[in-house]
């Protein structure tokens, strides 16, 4: 199963490069709000829907690629999610109102869905089960070097050019790692005739009690994770004082945090004790974070708290993608797919529900939140998730 015209570190290159653009293109509308709602004459609320937006087609459509991706190949679905991503970024710059660049945005998420897990389920295709925890640490490291690097160039190409100069930069980014990409991503020949066969696929995959259990672990890890990054900044103004503007390095550390965890993470993916490491890395994770959002002592206290929680829950991540792999057999990428949905499913609830519950009890019930969920990721996943880590990743002598 493993192509010869092409180093799998090279692939590994190629596929972190299009992870890293892609988390940029999820966030980069951030910090072009203001200048969009004065662009189309609207909110700034209302702008934010256009960062909101992206996650509904990427949830949707992360769902339906993955037997496509199992039938067609990962090179098709990979070449061609990248090319939309182009697209989508370059239609964006030329947007003339609102709804156009919501259609932009809507299209954009359709490309970046089939990224990551097409990515994941590449690297599982290429590696043993033993070294699949590296190269999958670094496409999720990735992501949130992305948001430490890209997100403030975003800031100063809108500044330098306006709105659109970012669309422009980024989608060209994307052309560029799209034509790496065809040459050298590893060509698989796909029998004549094969059918895609949605529902046979989503079948084989259900069958995996274990495989359920491992995506709501995950889900409820994304919402403790990303409504820590949602909230921290504004727990940061409202409680000490601080600028917009002041919190870029806290945030920035708490990000490096994330790179840090997925990193080690990725060191505990093959091991045979990685369930068990991860369950005490969530509960340990989701307390620091709960702590970080209840205990005002001083700024510098919260981001300390906020970091390290962040590298503890972001260990199950690589984990979370080895175990989806081995229960996946031959559909990986549909149940990468299923993983990828259960992703920003869990992004969406801490942001929507992590809002309604400050609205109605402020930020210590915030993090009471936020604990809760990974505490509840940890029991679902010492309690159900057993006997995985004997599974094919399993290394002999670990």
């Amino acid at each position: 199963m493993v192509p010869s015209q092409s180093s799998p570190r090279v692939l590994v290159a190629l596929l972190t490069a299009a992870v890293f653009l892609v988390s940029t293109v999820g966030l980069m509308l951030g910090p072009l709000l203001v200048a969009l709602a004065a662009a189309f004459h609207t909110s700034v609320a209302a702008a934010g829907q256009l960062a909101a937006a992206i996650n509904l087609s990427w949830a949707l459509t992360a769902l339906v690629v993955g037997p496509v991706s199992d039938t067609y190949g990962r090179r098709r679905v990979g070449l061609t999610g990248l090319l939309i991503v182009a697209v989508g970024l370059g239609s964006s710059m030329l947007a003339w109102n609102y709804g156009a660049l919501l259609a932009c945005r809507l299209l954009t998420g359709v490309g970046a869905a089939m990224i990551p897990p097409n990515s994941m389920a590449a690297i599982a295709d290429h590696f043993a089960p033993d070294q699949r925890g590296k190269p999958m640490s670094l496409l999720i490291s990735a992501t949130f070097l992305g948001s430490v690097l890209m997100i403030p160039l975003v800031a100063l190409l809108g500044d330098f050019g306006g709105w659109r100069l970012p669309f422009g930069v980024v989608g060209g980014l994307c052309a560029v790692v799209w034509g790496c990409q065809w040459v050298w991503w590893p060509r698989q020949a796909r029998p004549p005739g094969q059918p895609v066969a949605f529902w046979a696929r989503f079948i084989a995959v259900s069958r995996s009690g274990g495989l359920w259990h491992v995506l709501g672990a995950n889900a409820l890890c994304q919402t403790a994770a990303f409504g820590l990054y949602t909230y921290l900044a504004a727990f940061l103004i409202h409680t000490y004082g601080m600028r917009t503007g002041d919190t870029a390095v806290p945030l920035a550390l708490v990000f490096l945090g994330a790179m840090a965890g997925s990193i080690l993470g990725g060191l505990v993916a093959g091991r045979a004790w990685r369930i068990a490491g991860a369950t005490v890395t969530l509960g340990v994770g989701g307390g620091l974070v709960g702590i970080a959002f209840v205990v005002g002592v001083s700024p510098w206290f919260t981001v300390l708290f906020a970091s390290a929680g962040a590298v503890l829950l972001t260990v199950f991540m690589p984990v979370t993608w080895a175990l989806t792999a081995e229960l996946a057999g031959e559909s990986r990428g549909t149940a990468n797919g299923m993983l990828a949905t259960s992703n920003q499913l869990g992004v969406l609830t801490g942001a929507s529900v992590g809002g309604v519950v400050l609205a109605f009890g402020g930020f210590a019930l915030v993090g009471v939140f936020f604990l809760g969920a990974a505490v509840v990721a940890a029991l679902v996943l010492g309690a159900k998730v057993r006997g995985i880590g004997a599974l094919r990743a399993h290394v002999a002598g670990v």
